[in-house]
């Protein structure tokens, strides 16, 4: 049992880094505690005073193909 406090390192299956311009994102596949895998894309950039800025969007199994489906739908307002 980990001690209190702990944090659990999820077993990523999958990872992918994408560098375009000043930012870099991160897609990973990670397996949860239950053992379903979900989606997690992150977002790297440094702000206007030089920092390190970090945001997070997590995606689990079930919402992945409502998810899927509108980022197909935004797509196509891309092109």
């Amino acid at each position: 049992m980990p001690a209190q406090g702990a944090v659990k390192i999820q077993e990523k299956v999958f990872s992918k880094m994408l560098r375009a311009g000043s930012k870099t994102y991160f897609f990973d596949i990670k397996k949860a505690s239950n053992g379903s895998n979900y989606l997690t894309i992150a977002e790297s950039s440094k702000n206007q005073k030089g920092e390190q800025v970090t945001n997070r969007l997590m995606v689990f199994k079930d919402q992945f193909p409502a998810f899927s489906a509108s980022l197909g739908e935004a797509s196509q307002f891309l092109k």
